[in-house]
């Protein structure tokens, strides 16, 4: 097997440029934000329990983000009074 095709065996090895250097809080802000819109992708799509999942791991991110939260949107629930 080639050098190219080889995998990699560590997170060094496949991230060569030190892109997965983040904080804890700096990456639970990430994936709230990416988790927020994924859920409204599922909310579109019909698939309503996929958007309450997502929501759960978002509200969970937020808990560690260092960021501030997106703006809340409402899947498959009732609008607030």
């Amino acid at each position: 097997m080639s050098m190219q095709e080889q995998k990699p065996e560590t997170i060094e090895e496949a991230a060569p440029f030190d892109t997965l250097a983040i904080s804890a809080g700096e990456a639970a802000g990430y994936i709230e934000k990416m988790c927020a819109e994924l859920a409204t992708l599922a909310d579109r799509g019909g698939l309503g329990f996929l958007a309450y999942l997502l929501e759960v791991a978002r509200e969970e991110a937020v808990l560690h983000s260092d960021a501030p939260p997106t703006p809340l949107v409402l899947h498959g629930e009732l609008p607030q009074s």
